[in-house]
């Protein structure tokens, strides 16, 4: 199925989503603007009451945007803060415990919907508004896969040596194996066709950061079209994120 084939699908989809456009929120594009798009942004969570409420408030504005917020088994404040945003299109899904940032991501994608599906952290180093530029590749039928990528575009803050390491390894894998070329393969940043969610239909490996990789190695086995765009990456200002190299390698061997 390609995007206008989801496309046409979607139409049925109209009843039960907010299509008042908030004229304060930044608009998609005109090459996106399309009535019948159905774009899914799928937030896994876990403790983020300082960033969550601001992250959902800068995605784009679109006549049928369906935004999936996974809590994974927070023990802050998030789900108070998430029930107090003025969004008809939020559907919140809570694990009754702590269960990992890829199983978060899997329980959003599997109830996604949308002809594209964008995944998004949710402490606050991604810019939202910047969803057009990541999905532009697929709209235009160049990827069925993107990845939002630090190394191309602007990063407010220095990359751990271990995550580098890990990010390279990973890289050369996926070269040697599926001439495949993803240079910042632990993106959480990311968009995918419709198309794609097959490769979650099967049984996943991985829950915690190692999912990142193992999409990326299903995904070019299936002969999936995988891209890169430049994004900024923002300093992250409560809290602490990072992706261990023992996690990365162990995810590819």
């Amino acid at each position: 199925m390609n995007l206008q084939e989801s496309i046409l699908e979607n139409k049925t989809l109209n009843e039960g989503y907010d299509t008042k456009l908030d004229k304060t929120k930044v608009q998609y594009p005109n090459y996106i603007r399309n009535d019948n798009l159905l774009i899914s942004v799928v937030i896994p969570v876990y403790n983020e009451e300082l960033t969550i409420k601001d992250v959902v408030s800068r995605i784009p504005n679109h006549y049928k945007n369906e935004i999936i917020i996974v809590d994974d088994g927070s023990s802050d404040n998030s789900v108070e803060k998430i029930n107090k945003i003025d969004n008809l299109n939020i559907k919140l899904i809570r694990h009754s415990k702590n269960r990992g940032y890829g199983a978060a991501l899997l329980t959003g994608i599997k109830q996604a919907k949308g002809d594209i599906i964008v995944t998004l952290d949710s402490d606050g180093q991604h810019n939202p508004e910047e969803i057009p530029k990541l999905i532009r590749p697929i709209i235009t039928n160049k990827a069925d896969i993107v990845v939002g990528s630090r190394y191309l575009g602007n990063s407010e803050y220095k990359v751990p040596l271990y995550t580098r390491v890990g990010e390279l390894a990973v890289k050369n894998c996926l070269w040697l194996i599926f001439k495949q070329k993803v240079c910042n393969n632990q993106s959480g940043f990311r968009a995918f066709t419709r198309d794609c969610q097959q490769i979650f239909e099967e049984d996943m490996i991985y829950n915690g950061f190692g999912f990142c990789t193992e999409i990326l190695f299903k995904a070019s086995y299936k002969n999936f079209r995988i891209t890169e765009v430049p994004i900024t990456i923002y300093k992250r200002q409560h809290g602490s994120s990072y992706v261990q190299i023992l996690r990365i390698i162990k995810a590819i061997t």
